[in-house]
């Protein structure tokens, strides 16, 4: 099975591209020091969760948060994510802190975390 994810000009043409979404998640850190880790394949989900991390993944604008990934390392006492995803031919990956992760990506953080770590 494989998501639709669309651009707004997708949405605006009526246009579907299919594309397949694997996330990998670590969050490292924090109090404790414990690592948590999450997977998830859209491939292998329901339609309506497939498309719910499609739509989270399009939120988010990787692009721009590349350059935060480059910055200091982390805060003692505070959580840490690296994260990839892989949409379609397409590859992202972040490392950053919690403070540094914007509302967008914090909703696929919690998202995939609650629902699959």
């Amino acid at each position: 099975m494989f998501v639709a994810a669309r651009t707004d000009d997708d949405r605006e043409a009526g246009v579907v591209s299919e594309e397949r979404i694997r996330i990998d998640l670590v969050r490292s850190g924090g109090f404790a020091g414990i690592s948590r880790r999450a997977s998830v394949d859209t491939g292998t989900l329901p339609p309506a969760e497939a498309a719910r991390i499609a739509e989270l993944v399009k939120a988010v604008d990787f692009d721009a948060l590349g350059t935060l990934a480059a910055g200091p390392p982390g805060r003692p006492d505070r959580f840490q994510y690296d994260l990839d995803v892989h949409e379609g031919g397409r590859h992202h990956h972040l490392t950053l802190g919690e403070r540094d992760a914007p509302p967008e990506l914090r909703a696929l953080i919690d998202h995939v975390l609650a629902t699959y770590g």
